[in-house]
């Protein structure tokens, strides 16, 4: 048996309940297509506040959203479908890992590449805004 602590939802904040809550259910009764532009906007949070706390000097913040936005990249590649998405779905898995490589270099504090990075994102994020299904 774990000896870890449980976290039930009584235990947490409201605030943090209501976040929970209206992702899923923004997740629940969304399209692949609206999951994905999710995603990038979670992708770009997560880059916004790694670049404050590295301005800043904020290890722990900048290291728990390289993190999460590492995170969120391999999401993003792990859904591609490679054999239907040909070589669209390839240029993109390069891309996603490329960013990956980037944002390990930039886990020292690099705010130029940690922007780099997020520029990327706003890009990808807009023109797949862009795709009408």
């Amino acid at each position: 048996m774990s000896s870890a602590p449980s976290l039930s939802l009584r235990s947490r904040s409201p605030t943090l309940r209501y976040q929970q809550v209206d992702l899923a259910s923004r997740i629940e009764g969304s399209t692949p297509h609206a999951l994905v532009c999710m995603l990038y906007s979670e992708l770009s949070a997560a880059l916004d506040v790694m670049v404050r706390a590295a301005e800043n000097g904020d290890v722990t913040r900048r290291l728990q959203q390289h993190e999460r936005a590492s995170s969120i990249l391999h999401t993003l590649e792990a859904g591609l479908d490679l054999v239907k998405g040909g070589e669209l779905a390839m240029s993109l898995a390069g891309i996603y890992r490329q960013m990956r490589r980037r944002l390990l270099a930039a886990r020292s504090g690099d705010v130029y590449a940690i922007k780099e990075v997020r520029d990327g994102v706003a890009s990808l994020a807009e023109a797949w805004a862009r795709i009408t299904v």
